[in-house]
């Protein structure tokens, strides 16, 4: 087949991968790799291959990139067992040598990754919590209840950022299914919703983030286990290329934040001029403020206060980036409110994100012998079956109507 010819054969490539991973790790310092076998072949003793992590640790403040995850050519299988505790553990384990704190984990409710979190007892505020994945919740939520109405309420009290707002949604719950409610009520609301976060999703609801990478992972899908690693890694560099590209652009034109950032910022300056304020404290720099929708319908008060960096609708204290009704009392108070947005949002931040420089493996006469022999087991491995071809395309339980 070409597939073989241009990636080599399953076989051959599970005996390459200890070879070139300890290459990648030779080539490009920092780079982790943590091992998990099946079992032991008695006739050979070589080991059968259950489980590789590749974890890419880059030295720049307060980033760490999971590279990729292999078990059996098979990403689904990542959440069965164990596979998934050394990942995290893995990853929670270089953050914590590297002091990092502030880190936010969002995924769905698999008791895998449940077990995980709590197998890593350093992983609790201030250094970190453990959220779940907003759509996520809302599927699990109508698989049970299967009732549209209730899952678009399950989406609307999830994504609220004022606690008022989420206790009437869910009292709108209550009174059409109390089955529901309940549900609900029986998840931490930390978890699931934005109103309880205390600002550690950093207005992030779902898992989309890190799905996305399905789509520059697609390529290497059922390849042979070197060829998926080396793709990996091969994207993974012009991933970076291309954002360092992006970075140096946004400097020359003396762009002080990301895009998201520069809009969000933007948009409520621009609210912010319809709203009427009451100032109170000059300590806290304290204020009440009145807004109304078009046609003077709507009128809510909020109450701000700079000194904390707050606002009671919530936004603030979720993106980091001063709300309309924080610029407005900023302007009150005469107080630059762009000194006030998060410095992660700042262009050279961006920037020294993508700026670690990768080094090319070389050829494979250079590579070391491993300590170990790695052979496939191949009662696992997927046959080929008569009739239509599989869809390349990955799915998952987000995709509801």
């Amino acid at each position: 087949m070409a597939c073989d010819m241009v990636y080599g054969i399953w076989e051959s490539s599970i005996q390459k991968l200890p070879k070139y991973l300890g290459a990648l790790q030779k080539y490009n310092p920092g780079t982790i790799v943590e091992w998990q076998h099946k079992a032991r072949d008695t006739s050979t003793g070589a080991y059968v291959i259950g489980y590789s992590l590749l974890l890419l640790q880059l030295s720049m403040k307060n980033h760490i990139y999971l590279g990729s995850g292999f078990l059996n050519n098979s990403a689904d299988t990542l959440y069965e067992g164990d596979g998934v505790s050394a990942l995290f553990l893995t990853a929670m384990l270089v953050s914590q040598e590297r002091g990092r704190r502030g880190i936010c984990l969002i995924s769905d409710r698999h008791a895998g990754i449940t077990r995980a979190v709590r197998e890593c007892l350093n992983f609790v505020p201030p250094n970190g919590v453990h959220r779940y994945c907003l759509r996520r919740v809302c599927s699990n939520f109508n698989s049970k209840h299967k009732n549209v109405v209730l899952k678009d309420l399950c989406w609307r009290a999830g994504s609220e950022y004022q606690i008022r707002k989420f206790n009437r949604i869910m009292e709108e719950i209550k009174s059409q299914s109390l089955e529901a409610f309940q549900w609900l009520e029986r998840i931490d609301k930390e978890k699931w919703t934005a109103s309880h976060d205390g600002g550690w999703r950093c207005g992030i609801l779902t898992t989309n983030m890190s799905e996305c990478i399905n789509g520059v992972l697609k390529g290497a899908r059922r390849l042979p286990l070197t060829a998926i690693a080396e793709m990996t890694f091969q994207r993974s560099v012009h991933y970076f290329r291309e954002r360092l590209a992006r970075s140096t652009v946004m400097l020359a034109n003396n762009q002080l934040w990301t895009d998201f950032a520069y809009k969000m910022f933007t948009c409520w300056h621009q609210n912010s001029v319809e709203h009427t304020i009451t100032k109170y404290h000059q300590f806290q720099q304290s204020a009440s403020v009145v807004t109304r929708r078009p046609g003077g319908h709507g009128v809510n008060t909020h109450v701000v206060k700079i000194a904390n960096r707050e606002c009671y609708c919530g936004k603030w204290t979720q993106f980091g980036i001063p709300c309309s009704h924080a610029q407005k009392v900023c302007a009150a108070y005469m107080i630059n409110a762009a000194s006030m947005v998060k410095d992660y949002y700042d262009i050279m931040t961006y920037k020294n994100t993508y700026s670690k420089s990768f080094e090319p493996v070389h050829s494979e006469d250079y590579w070391d012998v491993p300590g170990f022999e790695l052979v496939h087991d191949p009662t696992i491995r997927i046959s080929s079956r008569p009739g239509r071809n599989q869809t390349t395309r990955i799915h998952n339980d987000m995709e509801w109507a």
